[in-house]
């Protein structure tokens, strides 16, 4: 932060000359992120609070975790009367700054965000000390873990169930969360439901399943065409609901507790109405859109190695090779993050991490705003969506929810994946000729690389009682993180046994597909997220078994190939967009439609690892080479690079992995590392 402490430094002068020296400034180093917050501090020096807004929103779009960004943000918006984002902002600021630790010079800085949040506090309206309260509550709450729910004032743990999630009244449906009763009696499940909210227990997240629709809440909702189904959830306990069509026809039915969606196949136009509020969903059309799929279909396997997939030849998947077989499989496709959190941020947003921004699991992380998600994209382009998830990486509290018009939230840690299946199957049931994006996010292969201390047991049976005591109750690696997994041969067992398991809970979708759907009719798109580092002895954090990663593709439009063209996972999304007659401009994006599709295809795949306290790492790969690229300095909290201590590199062969010594190679993939990262570098 050289410029903006210079700007600091001289806040004596006249704007006018702080702005022309850091316009000077850019001449020299256009790509320094700071740019815009010196920018917007000068302007705020000259009272001028539109630019500074200007020029503050500008430098969260390239630098979003930087907590002084948002606390230059709180007393802009401060100063502009905006007293709810200045509020926000503060705390926001706060929890950035202290994920990790705390910065230097936090006590003076923790006071003057106090005294900014004491000064609007007594100027927010009502419904604003609400908005607030309830981000505040989110901000204190575990980002990945959804949907625990922290009451600060209460200084307890509940659910978030039963509300809104992030509501934008400008939106004419928003998320509500509502509890998910898997087909239980009513009662049974709000029991439920109020038990888990009341037990006051962090882990909450991992025993409640939630079910959210794009809904609104009123008394009354119109429905002025037939075959259309909506989602309604009552806001009270017997809440006695009136449907009434044109023809004067009508029925009266209770809805006995709230939070609990059931669903109405309106097959004719009419009118739901209650003598108070509740919630009812934006209707989902049960007839196929002209011109689209009747399925598209992505189903993400948490920790798959296409490497090992390669090397085994599918001996564990024989389910998936059949089925794919048919379809386009990439040998050498590679994740753009070596863990979950900013690798899955890139399958959602189809962004490197170095542009999303997305490095831990705080909730004030989220995905570019300006940027469309997945769902946004296939929603927009005229499909019903559908999340079906227990991933970390797709928490609603981080923007999961983006563009899905219905999801289902089950935590990888309380609940096995076959559950998640069969949600989707009933969801396939439920909707089936309704043109479908269903993004369905599974982890039982992740649990395999979990098994590490004297608390956890392996979670799937077979890998309890088809493997010998000794495989089955080895510990791999005590305490170590499971990307950092070392070579560990009881480990293989197991991950063996996850995918045995994988392969058989997803038959019957493969099978519920090829019965149901004709192959013009449908997209089905497998993935993951990384590899798995403890299956070969490499020791290198972003080694191919680690970062080769799954995309495999079949039906209407797929050709029957395998590819040995070099792509990055979040390539899916162009080819997806492509086949599914869904145009959209993937300019703002980072992913690219491979040649195997009739697209551009890469130069070249890019793998990078942006941790707060560690280096930076990257592997740049093409066909013939891979560059190892590592920084000597840490990465900081706010995911900013430092080069000031230097870097290191070297070039490998492909084919045998020995160092190549050549000048001008190097230089060539050093300008690919360095255009890559310009703007996250600490200048």
């Amino acid at each position: 932060m050289g410029l903006l402490n210079d700007v600091l430094a001289h806040s004596n002068l006249e704007p006018a000359q702080l702005l022309a020296y850091i316009d000077e400034y850019e001449a020299v180093q256009p790509y320094d992120c700071m740019i815009g917050t010196a920018r917007a501090v000068a302007s705020f020096f000259a009272e001028d609070y539109e630019a500074a807004e200007r020029w503050i929103l500008s430098a969260l779009q390239k630098n979003p975790t930087n907590h002084m960004n948002h606390f230059y943000y709180a007393l802009i918006a401060k100063a502009r009367g905006q007293y709810l984002t200045a509020a926000v902002e503060c705390w926001i600021a706060i929890n950035f700054a202290t994920q990790f630790g705390t910065p230097p010079g936090w006590d003076a800085l923790l006071k003057q965000l106090n005294d900014v949040m004491l000064e609007v506090g007594p100027k927010l309206g009502q419904e604003e000390l609400l908005e607030f309260t309830f981000r505040r509550n989110v901000l204190e709450s575990p980002g990945s873990f959804f949907p625990t729910y922290y009451l600060y004032e209460k200084k307890r743990w509940t659910v978030f169930t039963g509300r809104f999630l992030y509501y934008d009244r400008r939106k004419a449906y928003n998320d509500y969360v509502g509890f998910w009763g898997q087909a239980h009696m009513d009662v049974f499940s709000h029991t439920l439901s109020k038990l888990l909210a009341g037990a006051g227990d962090y882990n909450l997240y991992a025993v409640t399943p939630t079910e959210t629709w794009k809904a609104r809440k009123g008394k009354t909702a119109e429905l002025k065409q037939g075959g259309q189904v909506v989602a309604v959830a009552a806001t009270a306990a017997d809440q006695k609901i009136s449907i009434t069509t044109d023809g004067g026809q009508g029925i009266n039915f209770t809805l006995a507790v709230p939070e609990i969606y059931h669903y109405i196949n309106m097959d004719r136009p009419g009118r739901l109405s209650s003598g108070q509020d509740f919630v009812v969903s934006k209707p989902v059309c049960m007839e196929g859109a002209p011109g689209k799929k009747r399925l598209i279909l992505t189903i993400f396997m948490d920790a798959l190695s296409q490497r090992y997939l390669t090397d085994t030849d599918y001996a564990c998947m024989p389910h998936t090779r059949e089925f794919f077989g048919k379809g386009t499989i990439f040998k050498n496709c590679y994740a753009t993050g070596e863990w979950t959190h900013p690798s899955v941020a890139s399958l959602n947003t189809g962004l490197y991490t170095t542009h999303h921004h997305i490095i831990y699991r705080s909730p004030a992380y989220q995905y570019p705003p300006k940027n469309k998600t997945v769902g946004e994209i296939f929603s927009d382009g005229g499909y019903f969506t559908f999340l079906a998830s227990g991933s970390v990486g797709t928490s609603p509290y981080m923007g999961g929810l983006r563009g899905f018009d219905r999801a289902i939230h089950k935590s990888a840690l309380g609940f096995p994946d076959s559950h998640l299946i069969a949600d989707v199957l009933d969801h396939l049931d439920a909707f089936p000729d309704a043109s479908k994006f269903v993004a369905l996010g599974l982890c039982d292969v992740h649990r395999s690389m979990e098994d590490t201390t004297e608390q956890a047991l392996s979670v799937a049976m077979p890998q309890q009682t088809l493997l010998g005591f000794r495989d089955a109750m080895a510990k791999t690696n005590h305490d170590e993180k499971s990307v950092w997994m070392r070579y560990a041969e009881s480990h293989i067992p197991k991950y063996q046994a996850a995918l045995r398991n994988f392969d058989r809970q997803i038959k019957p979708v493969y099978d519920y597909i090829t019965e149901h759907y004709a192959e013009d009719e449908y997209l089905v798109c497998l993935y993951s997220d990384h590899g798995t580092p403890a299956l070969n002895h490499e020791e290198y954090l972003l080694k191919k078994m680690q970062t080769n990663s799954v995309l495999m593709l079949r039906g209407g439009g797929v050709p029957a190939q395998v590819s040995e063209e070099y792509v990055n996972h979040f390539d899916y999304l162009p080819i997806l967009a492509k086949l599914a007659g869904v145009p959209f401009d993937f300019s703002g994006h980072d992913c690219v439609l491979p040649r195997a599709f009739g697209g551009p295809g890469r130069d070249f795949v890019y793998t990078e690892s942006i941790y707060h306290g560690q280096t930076y790492k990257a592997a740049v790969r093409t066909e013939e080479f891979e560059c190892r690229f590592e920084t000597k300095g840490f990465t900081g909290n706010d995911g900013l690079i430092d080069l000031a201590q230097g870097f290191t590199m070297k070039v490998l062969s492909m084919e045998t992995g020995e160092e190549i010594q050549d000048g001008e190679l190097s230089e060539d993939f050093e300008a690919i590392v360095f255009d890559h990262i310009k703007e996250n570098i600490k200048y």
